[in-house]
């Protein structure tokens, strides 16, 4: 099984140490590594060298066009006034196009929904048929608003998509898994709660792809 493959970005907001911090102290703090520790079965510590850094990876892409995603996706993120990929965007749709575990930090409004979004719909207009995706997310008002936002991206691929939040009705929830839409964004309680008390519906999920 494939090792998840560790993306650090030293320049992302959040792990540049701030220029006029509120608070000082006296406490020294070591510089976040970009070399990981990898710890053998005989507990041995050693670096890991393979790990490529994020800003190797499609750091100088100008267009979207330049990240890999089909002329369909190009052509959305132009009509949605995306004229140039922000760098957590450059950073991971590469990554995620090769199927590969990536986690993408960055501060709000940075893009982070459509560098795990555009990749998601490029694979899905490839194949597609049944619940390609299953999107977690914590919170009712974050899922309605990665729905919308799912919808503006894939609005070239007739995209179908369910919520599945707390608050709802369970048995129409039920028939809309069971009619297998193209995506699934869901908190975690309720989603789990239809997995366990409806033994049709996880068979739903069968060629999904959690994104979280």
């Amino acid at each position: 099984m494939e090792q998840p493959q560790l993306l650090h970005d030293p320049n992302f907001p959040l792990f540049k140490t701030p220029s006029s911090p509120a608070v000082t102290t006296t406490a020294t703090h070591k510089p976040l590594s970009t070399t990981p520790i990898t710890t053998t079965s005989n507990g041995e510590r050693r670096e890991d060298h393979s790990v490529e850094t994020a800003a190797t990876v499609a750091a100088d892409a100008e267009a979207f066009g330049d990240l890999g995603l089909a002329e369909w996706a190009v052509k959305t993120c132009r009509e949605l006034g995306m004229r140039r990929p922000r760098p957590v965007q450059r950073r991971c749709i590469p990554r995620v196009l090769e199927g590969r575990h990536v986690l993408g930090i960055d501060e709000t409004g940075s893009g982070k929904t459509a560098a795990f979004a555009l990749p998601i719909l490029h694979r899905l207009a490839e194949h597609p048929f049944g619940v390609f995706a299953l999107v977690v997310t914590p919170t009712r008002e974050l899922a309605f608003q990665l729905a919308e936002q799912f919808r503006a991206l894939g609005s070239a691929v007739h995209l179908r998509i369910t919520v599945v939040v707390g608050g709802m009705d369970m048995l129409r929830q039920t028939k809309e898994l069971a009619a297998r839409p193209h995506l699934v964004i869901a908190t975690p309680g309720r989603i789990h709660a239809l997995l366990r008390n409806n033994p049709d519906i996880p068979p739903v999920f069968s060629r999904t792809k959690v994104m979280n």
